[in-house]
């Protein structure tokens, strides 16, 4: 289907209109013409034919020869029914008439209608050539009469008809063949101008290795020439961009990468570093605190020997009366609640030597948890042990390892009991570190977490009944894994609880062939 919209069709278009006006114009003025000619004939020729009539007829008529004028009527009408010829005497009346029968009866209107010069009447349907000539005698001004003659002009229109089909059929083909001849001039011309719009579409739509072939030698070469050189020249820059491009990309992201890998280290640095300021910080709290209880420990110590020493003296006295007796005894009770407390701040000193052997940590944590989940008020706990099938050593003292894990997991249990956990739970998790150095023991549980863990290593600081616990044994498990060379870490977990990390350092096997003890 022809589209409206192209360059083709509108050259179409208005060639055919222009053809088609040109044609019925010049057709409408060649039938014109022809028509006009075909009358003037006609006119002349009815005329010629009428005033020869008229000629012969004189004689006859000066001599009222009525039957020779009505002979050379009929003969001269025989030919053409159609015709008539009306004699008129000098008085006006009719007094001839060779025709149809209605002549006879408007032959006088008929004669007030026509002149001497020709005329086209149409009369009972039919178009006629009229005229009225006068009859004169020779050589005088007298009027013998007149004579009307029709004469039938459906002949010339009978011509003319044909004529006019002729000239629509030679129209109707001089358009088909200039519509023949414009296809052929506008597929010639407009060719080309596809070619070049097919090729700035795909031009448009980025496809610039397709190439333009019009071979018109032409402006139309010329400019697909320029455009298949415009295109090799951007469809070159364009293979440079995406080069460019592509190394734009790689560089962006090895840089994103780099960036990623040194914001991940620094990340890691700064995690180290805020590990290392908290540990020093801890580490130096602790000493400082370590040594002001030691030293008030072993100046309690002193007199409270003397203290314990004295209540005994009293005791053994016969002559001391039963109320006497029971309060030295409340005495002697307070005294070694006292005495035991300052055994256990002895503990804080780090400078303690402690014997150390090769200890299997998964083996100790083991027998820890057989031991913790035995008990009869642990038993609605659950204890999950994670890669306790490692083997993984490390030089310490059993004894000391064991009060630490073993605190770790009592608080822990506490935690649990004291805020009444339906589903309480404890995890114990055995991993190496990144560079294999060291053990990390994780102990997490979902029992509430710290309140506050800047002051969970702080020396009698505890959230729990004075009466239950004095708060000493974080302190003392931090003393314990910093003599061992390790660190102790807690924070809140998202479980909804504490998790204690200990750190260990991981024995050498190589550097200390030692058999392994399991405690």
């Amino acid at each position: 289907m022809l589209k409206i919209n192209t360059l083709r069709s509108k050259f179409l278009l208005y060639f055919i209109v222009i053809s088609l006006a040109f044609i019925l114009i010049f057709s409408f003025f060649v039938l014109r013409r022809v028509s006009e000619a075909n009358h003037r004939l006609g006119e002349r020729g009815f005329l010629r034919w009428a005033m020869n009539f008229k000629t012969v007829a004189e004689p006859n008529l000066v001599r009222y020869d009525g039957a020779r004028l009505a002979a050379q009527a009929n003969k001269i009408l025989g030919e053409n029914p159609g015709d008539f010829i009306v004699l008129f005497g000098a008085g006006g009346g009719a007094i001839h008439v060779q025709g149809p029968e209605w002549v006879r009866k408007e032959a006088a209107a008929i004669a007030q209608k026509t002149g001497e010069t020709v005329r086209r009447l149409t009369l009972h349907s039919r178009p006629y050539y009229l005229v009225l000539l006068p009859v004169r005698a020779s050589g005088g001004d007298a009027l013998l009469g007149r004579i009307l003659f029709g004469h039938s002009s459906e002949e010339n229109l009978k011509v003319l008809a044909g004529l006019r089909r002729f000239i629509i059929v030679i129209a109707a083909g001089l358009l088909a063949v200039f519509i023949l001849l414009i296809v052929l001039i506008n597929r010639k011309l407009t060719r080309p101008l596809r070619l070049l719009k097919k090729g700035l579409e795909r031009f448009s739509h980025g496809n610039f290795s397709h190439r333009l072939e019009i071979r018109s030698n032409d402006e139309f070469s010329y400019l697909g020439g320029q455009l298949n050189e415009m295109a090799e020249k951007i469809e070159a820059m364009m293979g440079e961009l995406e080069v460019t491009r592509r190394n734009l990309e790689k560089q962006v992201a090895t840089r994103t990468r780099e960036l990623n890998e040194s914001n991940q280290k620094l990340h890691v640095a700064m995690q180290e570093l805020r590990d290392t300021q908290r540990h020093i910080i801890q580490s130096e709290k602790q000493k400082s605190l370590t040594a002001i209880v030691s030293g008030f420990a072993h100046e309690i110590n002193n007199p409270l020997t003397g203290i314990l020493g004295y209540v005994d003296l009293m005791a053994i006295r016969n002559d001391a009366s039963p109320y006497i007796k029971e309060k030295l005894g409340s005495i002697q009770k307070q005294a070694v609640r006292i005495k035991n407390i300052i055994d256990q701040l002895n503990q804080l000193n780090p400078d303690q030597e402690q014997v150390k052997m090769e200890i299997s940590l998964p083996n100790l944590l083991e027998k820890l948890v057989k031991v913790v989940s035995s008990r009869p008020e642990n038993g609605g706990l659950t204890v999950l042990c994670d890669h306790f099938d490692q083997d993984i050593a490390i030089q310490g003292n059993h004894f000391a390892l064991w009060q630490v894990f073993e605190g770790i997991v009592e608080n822990a249990i506490e935690a649990l009991h004291e805020n009444q956990v339906a589903n309480g739970r404890i995890v114990i998790d055995i991993k190496r570190s990144m560079d294999d150095r060291q053990a990390i023991v994780d102990i997490g549980d979902n029992g509430g977490g710290f309140r506050n863990l800047d002051k969970a290593f702080d020396p009698f600081y505890t959230t729990k009944s004075r009466t239950k616990k004095k708060g000493i044994g974080l302190t003392i498990a931090y003393n314990i894994i910093q003599e061992h060379q390790g660190n102790i870490v807690i924070k809140n977990n998202e479980f909804g609880g504490a998790t204690v990390s200990v750190y260990l350092k991981i024995l050498d096997k190589k550097a200390n062939p030692t058999n392994a003890s399991g405690g």
